[in-house]
C-alpha cells in the first residue's frame, strides 16, 4: 500500500480593482498566482496530479514576503520581483526556459511571441512557446502580459483579455503623483481633548 505524503501549501489572497488573486508558496517558495476572480482551486489546471497531495494552509508569516513584493508592484512601488520561485517538476525543459526568459522583459515593455521563441533558440518553434506562455502558472511574478502579437494585437491572456490590457496600461501610466503634504495619523479616541491636539 502506497502511503501519500502531503505536500504542505500556503495561500494567501490580495484584491486588486475589486478583483481577488489567490497566490500559493511551498517551502521553496511562490508556486502559483491564480487569474483574477477565479478560485484557489484552479490550482490544479497546472497541477492536477497534486489535487489530493497538498495540504492548503494559511499562515500569513509565511506568505507576508510574497504579499508585500505583489502589494508594491501595484502601488507601483517595485518594477520587479526577488521573490523565489517553486515550478516544481512542471514543464518540459522548452517552457521552462520560456518561462525564465519572460521574467527578462522589462517592466512596461512588450515582445512578440516570435521574439520570444528567437530567444529561447528556437525561432520556428512560435507556436509552442505560446503554449507555454499560456500555461505559465505565475501570472504577474512570471509577466506573460508582456508577450503580445506580432501584428500588435495583444494577443490571449489566462486572465482574460481586458486583464492584460489593463496590466499593460498599468505599467506604462507614469508613477502617481505623490502628496508633498503627509497626513498626520488621526488621534486615537483616548487622547482627545489633551493639550497640544
Amino acid at each position: 500500500m502506497e502511503i501519500l505524503f502531503m505536500k504542505k501549501i500556503y495561500w494567501e489572497s490580495i484584491e486588486v480593482d475589486d478583483q481577488k488573486f489567490f497566490f500559493t508558496v511551498t517551502d521553496k517558495g511562490l508556486n502559483f498566482v491564480s487569474s483574477p476572480g477565479r478560485f484557489l482551486s484552479e490550482i490544479f489546471d497546472f497541477y492536477p496530479e497534486n489535487r489530493y497531495r497538498y495540504q492548503f494552509i494559511y499562515n500569513d508569516t509565511i506568505t507576508e514576503p510574497y504579499l508585500d513584493e505583489l502589494t508594491d508592484y501595484f502601488d507601483k512601488k517595485r518594477q520587479d520581483f526577488d521573490l523565489p520561485l517553486d515550478f516544481g517538476n512542471l514543464g518540459t525543459p522548452l517552457q521552462q526556459r520560456v518561462w525564465t526568459e519572460i521574467q527578462k522583459i522589462p517592466y512596461g515593455q512588450t515582445i512578440t511571441y516570435k521574439q520570444l521563441a528567437e530567444n529561447v533558440g528556437n525561432k520556428k518553434a512560435v507556436r509552442a512557446v505560446a503554449t507555454a506562455v499560456a500555461q505559465n502558472p505565475l501570472l504577474i511574478v512570471v509577466p506573460c502580459h508582456r508577450v503580445i502579437k506580432t501584428g500588435g494585437d495583444i494577443g490571449d491572456y489566462r486572465g482574460g483579455k481586458e486583464a492584460k490590457k489593463a496590466l499593460l496600461q498599468f505599467e506604462k501610466e507614469a508613477e502617481p503623483k505623490r502628496n508633498l503634504i503627509k497626513r498626520l495619523p488621526l488621534p486615537k479616541i483616548s487622547q482627545l481633548g489633551k493639550p497640544g491636539l
